[in-house]
């Protein structure tokens, strides 16, 4: 399963890609299979990448307004 994200900011276009593979050896599966995770599975990890993006521009903000 493959999913990204992208947040076209001031200073950058963020990007997070999230690849999740089933393992190598298929017999750890125990015939059970993940073929897409929930969405709530992954909205710890979404919600961090929205924050820590939100984070760097605003910093980059005041950093750009204390040197004007």
């Amino acid at each position: 399963m493959r999913r990204s994200w992208t947040i076209n900011g001031t200073y950058a276009t963020w990007k997070l890609t999230v690849d999740i593979e089933p393992p190598d050896e298929p017999a750890r599966l125990d015939g059970y299979c993940v073929k897409e995770w929930p969405a709530e599975r992954l909205a710890p990890v979404i919600g961090h990448f929205f924050e820590a993006v939100n984070f760097y521009e605003l910093s980059r903000d005041a950093e750009d307004s204390m040197t004007a």
